[in-house]
Parts: C-alpha cells; sequence; structure tokens
C-alpha cells in the first residue's frame, strides 16, 4: 500500500513544500518527490529518494551540477517525516 504525506523545507531562504509518495520493495523504499517547484526540481537529479535501510536516504544519479543544499534539505525533511511517524 502506497503512502503518501507532505513536506516542507526551506532553500535559499524561503520555504518550499511537495507532496511525497512512498513505494516499498523487498530491496529499497523509493520516495517519489511531486507538486515539486520546476525551478527547484532542475537542481535535482531528479524527483526519486531512494533508501535501503531506515535512516539512509540517497538520491539517484547525482551529479556536481546538482545542488547539494537543496538535497540534503530535502533529505533531512523525509528523514524527520519518517522518524516522527515510526515513533
Amino acid at each position: 500500500m502506497a503512502r503518501i504525506f507532505n513536506i516542507y523545507f526551506v532553500y535559499d531562504g524561503l520555504m518550499y513544500n511537495a507532496v511525497v509518495s512512498v513505494r516499498s520493495t523487498p530491496f529499497f523504499t523509493e520516495y517519489t518527490l511531486n507538486n515539486l517547484n520546476d525551478d527547484l526540481l532542475e537542481l535535482l537529479p531528479g524527483n526519486k529518494i531512494l533508501s535501503r535501510s531506515p535512516g539512509n536516504f540517497v538520491f539517484q544519479n547525482v551529479s556536481t551540477e546538482n545542488s547539494v543544499e537543496l538535497m540534503n534539505s530535502i533529505i533531512k525533511a523525509v528523514s524527520e517525516h519518517m522518524h516522527a511517524t515510526e515513533a
């Protein structure tokens, strides 16, 4: 069963939000970012975050052109949401 939740994060001094859908597979959990600002999406390697173990989140296909600050802010928001729902 898929789960959907909202995240809120700060990037470059501004507050943004995204809808995250979660899909579990036997090998990893996939978090897909939806309704994300188009300008921000251009700074990311894609709209998918993978987690092979709890608390371990990564974007796929990261390059030097991607914004590390933005990726870290989004991953932090997803991680905090998941930690709060597991408690």
